[in-house]
């Protein structure tokens, strides 16, 4: 029954392996789950070293059991999804492990140990992962080696390191069919249902909300251009329209999605309202997981050539997925920095973008007419109220003070502190007690640009509202009533705007943007996020569309049958090269210290014309040669004893000093004998 046990060798890299493919999902198991995975492994161990026997029938109900009660309170009964389907496979995996007693349980595992790596790419895809979990695969490889390996290869590390160089050696291959292979879109693209949380800029806007966000130092979003980069003022990226208040909270419409814009449909003629007047800008946008629907891009865009993209009718792109953007979302768009749009209003967008809850704020409202009668048309109102927060002491401020029921009056005569939703809110709820529709605008500005890799990198921290009042014969014309108080924060973003408060990633104490004023920690950060830019661009977005735009650069007229039979063709190219290499090599790699002895034993008896024969056995050899030369009968018989002995015999040390001594003596005789 030996032949079906399963090597101690191999078992030691398949707890070494359960380990490293289970660590990164720690953080998003339950914790009921990873104690149950580390009483398995525990367990494990002790059977490995013999203290423990295997759990019984009932020891596996009780773990069955303990595993699904522990799904069903670690999700609170929400056992449909993304990461409960890989709690389950983690669970299932260490329950397989634990009752392993055979190889062919073994081979269960390790094809296991396989998709449990994979499962970490639905939520993360960066360098440092991609690296992590190639080691991982490396470490069930030496699990799948050992369980296959004589008992002349029990050495761990030795099969650590032909694991290691089997990776190493499937890279060409590798690299073949991720460039040539059609494209298809990866497990990490599947539109599974999740109940990670929502990050980013939300669909609600309430004082305090885009002060909190600009906490964060995560990334956003990164934007490519295929020409010259906007100046900082320019750069308003546009994702959310709210025209809907409630004398506390901004939101957007209900019936928002009534009315899209999809490829290979008819312009709707609210589409046609967009007069585009020039200064167009083409580029691409690498956005981040956000479960969330709406994208952003300059102000105006248009519809990009992307059956996932559509325009909403407050001309905001939106991704159609119910289940919105779950993994790194990349698009091309074109906008038009000069426009007009919507110059004319209907009535109901016109109503819907001056209505205020009655008897609200009403300081606010005695200051709009105040302003009103002073003012000689909706232009010079809009001006003298932007003048009202330029001349009067306001502060921008991450650590405004709370407000009360009345917050726009609070926020107008009593602390006149606040961050870009305070103002923009505010001059929005101005406009429209005076009868001029306004509405807010959210989204990020400005960005982070990258020399190295020519990109602007968005950060959370860069979250950012605005306002749209509508003109006579204009349209909706952008107003950002913060740059009235607060210019720094649009031309050079928000890190100059609060540096005298410091409360810049206050929450962060180790942001590398915390400390971008040590150049080389910055020059570090930079090389590094090109680096990142570049593994985004042509590997984790590496779509149908960037394969051909790559391919059609040295081939002319590729599509996919061309595209099919040029992989195939350098595939098995290069599959010759490698078994070329493999079979010249092969009676070399492929013996140990101890047959190589043997080999060079027989060469030396070739020499003096007795060559063994194909086929012949070491002593059926041995005895025709003492026959044939009894002079050296003793040394020839000393030779094969020691091969026979240390080859053949389980408990012989695996060495070959004996028998490279006795080949050594056998050299010296025969020398002798010829002279």
């Amino acid at each position: 029954m030996t032949g079906f046990q399963i090597p101690r060798n191999s078992l030691v890299w398949m707890l070494a392996a359960q380990i490293a493919v289970i660590a990164p999902h720690v953080p998003r198991l339950p914790v009921w789950v990873t104690s149950i995975c580390v009483g398995c492994c525990f367990w494990r161990v002790m059977v490995y070293q013999g203290r423990w026997s295997y759990p019984g029938r009932w020891a596996k109900v009780v773990f069955v059991v303990a595993g699904l009660i522990g799904l069903g309170v670690g999700y609170k009964g929400r056992v449909y999804g993304l990461e409960p389907a890989v709690a389950l496979l983690v669970i299932a995996f260490v329950f397989k492990l634990l009752e392993m007693q055979h190889k062919r349980d073994a081979y269960i595992v390790i094809l296991l140990g396989y998709f449990v790596a994979i499962t970490e790419f639905l939520f993360f895809q960066s360098i440092p992962y991609a690296f992590y979990m190639l080691f991982a695969v490396v470490l069930i490889t030496a699990a799948l080696i050992g369980l296959n390996q004589t008992q002349s290869h029990l050495q761990p590390l030795k099969t650590l390191k032909l694991a290691a160089t089997l990776m190493v050696q499937s890279i060409p291959m590798m690299l073949v069919l991720f460039i040539l292979f059609p494209r298809i879109a990866p497990l990490w693209t599947v539109p599974l249902e999740s109940q990670a949380a929502k990050s980013g800029v939300t669909d609600r806007m309430s004082p305090g909300d885009i002060a909190s966000l600009s906490l964060s130092p995560e990334l956003a979003f990164k934007a490519s251009f295929s020409g010259a980069i906007p100046a900082p003022g320019q750069l308003y990226w546009r994702g959310l329209v709210l025209e809907n208040y409630d004398g506390k909270t901004w939101t957007r419409r209900a019936n928002l999605t009534d009315s899209i814009w999809r490829n290979k449909q008819s312009k709707p003629v609210w589409a046609k309202d967009i007069e585009r007047l020039g200064s167009t800008q083409s580029y691409s946008i690498i956005l981040e997981p956000t479960r969330q629907n709406w994208l952003f891009s300059l102000a105006t865009a248009d519809l990009p050539a992307n059956a996932d993209i559509a325009m909403l009718d407050d001309y905001t792109l939106a991704y159609v997925h119910r289940r919105g953007v779950t993994a790194k979302f990349k698009y091309a768009v074109t906008s038009d920095l000069q426009y007009r749009l919507e110059t004319e209003l209907s009535d109901e967008v016109r109503q819907r973008n001056t209505s205020l809850p009655s008897d609200s704020n009403p300081r606010t409202r005695e200051l709009v007419s105040a302003i009103l009668a002073l003012a000689s048309n909706d232009a010079d109102y809009v001006n003298r109220v932007l003048s009202y927060f330029a001349d009067e002491k306001f502060a921008y401020t991450l650590q405004p003070p709370t407000l009360g029921d009345d917050d726009i009056d609070e926020f107008l005569f009593d602390s006149r502190r606040g961050f870009c939703e305070h103002y923009a809110g505010s001059f929005v709820f101005m406009m429209r007690a005076a009868g001029i529709p306004a509405r807010v605008v959210l989204g990020y500005q400005g960005g982070e640009y990258n020399a190295l890799a020519n990109y602007i990198a968005v950060h959370q921290f860069d979250a950012h509202s605005w306002t749209e009042v509508w003109y006579e014969g204009r349209g909706w014309v952008r107003i950002d009533p913060t740059q009235m108080v607060s210019p720094e924060r649009i031309q050079r973003g928000l890190e100059s705007a609060v540096a005298e408060e410091n409360t810049f990633l206050a929450n962060s104490p180790l942001s590398w943007l915390k400390y971008r004023q040590l150049l080389w920690l910055q020059d570090l950060r930079q090389q590094l996020g090109a680096i990142g830019h570049y593994w985004d661009n042509w590997v984790v977005g590496y779509n149908p569309r960037t394969q051909l735009e790559f391919l059609s650069t040295y081939f002319e007229d590729i599509d996919a049958s061309r595209l099919g039979l040029l992989m195939l063709t350098t595939f098995f190219v290069l599959l010759g090269i490698v078994a070329l290499f493999v079979l010249r090599s092969r009676n070399t790699r492929l013996l140990t210290a101890v047959d190589q002895q043997y080999l060079r034993f027989c060469q030396l008896l070739g020499k003096q014309g007795l060559a063994r024969q194909p086929g012949e056995g070491p002593w059926r050899y041995s005895e025709r040669v003492s026959q044939a030369r009894p002079d050296l009968a003793p040394a020839v018989t000393r030779v094969t004893q020691e091969y026979t002995r240390m080859n053949y015999d389980l408990g012989a040390p695996n060495n070959s000093k004996a028998l490279k001594k006795a080949v050594s003596a056998f050299r010296i005789k025969a020398l002798t004998a010829s002279v």
